[in-house]
């Protein structure tokens, strides 16, 4: 048993005597392989015991509710060249640590899913440990390899502060979250990169309203602009909408149906009780109809095939809106679609979107209420990026699964090691006709357990 725990484990310079257990804690009793230490002065090899106090513990993870422990002999030696004493150093933990690196790294991935108070509970630990740990991650990665899309959006922080993302569309990345919305801080962030980063940037993805777009735009003179084309049908629906209330101000919800939300469908999404409802409604407001069959027209136009089809049917999109009164609110649209009509059209390109960015807002506000806000400015980003870091570190690393016997597996994500039972998911991974596939594996892990504690002799 110790020998199959040193081979899985690695505790460097140390193997396992023996292991204990009871209701809250699992205790491994390790001891060192060598007899002697390195001066950190002279880094000479030396033998002579100054002092041993008692075993040192420190946390190492959690398995099964319940915190894993190593317990350590504390030498210190005397050497005979600096004259100096000094203390054994070990390889998986700080100097003076109460815990060892894998437990701080296992403590910033629970923390990527939930709140401090619920993580600090759950592993025994304080708030100040997890947060000194997640200042101490360093997320100013290089940006991915090849052509560069990058997406600009702005989020809440607290109601009146606002934060930039920016997300590397292609390769589906969160790249940064500035602490505002400013100008200065985009400048700050992008003067930072490489012009060997800038130059692969070949397009910039924007909503209608980013404020800081001429600043971002500055620093990509080759990219080409984007208009994200959520915002620019959303922005036409709203406009629509304000002359629904003006048309039928008493029409609002009709059998369930909540007008406004179906006429934001294109017609090919619309169920029969939905189109039966609208032809109702338009029998009797055929102004409404008119408008609404131009939102189905620039529905229309994102389904072109190319951008000078798209240019055509962008084309037909003006002249109806033309034909309205000037008085609508829908006619301002006019000058929306001729001022943006490039960045419009150079969707068709490579049909990039702000999808991604906007996914990550979604994410970040599930985090916001689960973690019941947030005081420091550092630690919200810190935090909003690991969560980030680890969701696509499991995603993209997922299939390096190993199987070491029958019984036991490993899971390699970044630094951390998952090991686990196969015998307790009653399931043979390798069978080729098994029901439950390597892709659901994950769901069945212990949460970076260390279940080789308890396999069978």
């Amino acid at each position: 048993m110790s020998y199959f725990i040193n081979k899985f484990f690695h505790f460097k310079g140390y193997f396992v005597q023996k292991a204990e257990s009871n209701d809250s804690e699992i205790t491994i009793h390790l001891s060192p392989r060598r007899k002697t230490a390195v001066c950190p002065s002279c880094e000479k090899r030396t033998k002579n015991i100054y002092e041993q106090g008692k075993p040192r513990k420190i946390k190492h993870s959690k398995y099964e509710g319940k915190i894993v422990l190593l317990s350590l002999p504390q030498r210190r030696f005397f050497c005979s060249l600096c004259k100096k004493t000094f203390n054994e150093r070990v390889d998986f933990a700080e100097p003076r640590a109460r815990t060892t690196r894998n437990f701080a790294s296992e403590t910033i991935c629970a923390l990527s899913r939930s709140s401090f108070g619920t993580v600090c509970e759950s592993y025994h630990t304080s708030y100040s440990f997890l947060a000194n740990h997640l200042k101490k991650i360093d997320f100013n990665d290089p940006w991915p390899k090849g052509e560069l899309r990058l997406g600009f959006d702005e989020h809440a922080y607290g109601k009146r502060h606002m934060m930039i993302t920016i997300c590397e569309l292609r390769s589906r990345k969160l790249l940064a979250i500035l602490p505002n919305y400013s100008k200065e801080a985009v400048i700050r962030y992008l003067e930072k990169r490489t012009e060997e980063e800038k130059a692969r940037v070949v397009e910039l993805c924007f909503d209608m309203k980013f404020k800081q777009q001429r600043t971002a735009e500055g620093f990509f003179p080759n990219a080409k602009v984007v208009i994200d084309k959520f915002h620019v049908l959303s922005y036409a629906a709203n406009l629509i909408d304000a002359d629904r209330r003006i048309i039928c101000p008493g029409i609002g919800r009709y059998k369930y149906e909540n007008l406004k939300q179906t006429m934001r469908k294109p017609r090919w999404k619309l169920a029969e009780k939905q189109k039966e409802y609208l032809n109702k409604i338009f029998e009797e407001y055929p102004e409404l109809k008119e408008r609404w069959n131009i939102y189905q027209k620039l529905c229309l136009f994102y389904k072109s095939m190319d951008k000078e089809e798209g240019r055509e049917r962008l084309k037909e999109v003006r002249e109806s809106i033309e034909n309205l009164d000037r008085s609508s609110y829908l006619y301002s649209f006019i000058g929306t679609l001729t001022r943006l009509e490039e960045e419009i059209l150079n969707y068709f390109d490579n049909r990039t979107t702000n999808a991604f960015t906007e996914g990550v807002h979604t994410k970040i506000k599930m985090l916001k209420r689960t973690s019941f806000g947030f005081r420091n400015i550092d630690i919200y980003i810190k935090k909003m990026r690991s969560n980030a870091t680890f969701c696509v570190a499991i995603m993209c690393t997922f299939n390096c699964y190993k199987s070491i016997n029958d019984t036991f597996f490993i899971l390699k994500v970044k630094n951390i090691t998952f090991y686990g039972f196969r015998r307790e998911l009653n399931t043979d991974f390798s069978h080729p006709k098994s029901s439950i596939k390597p892709k659901m594996m994950l769901s069945f892990l212990p949460f970076l357990v260390i279940s080789s504690l308890f396999l069978p002799r």
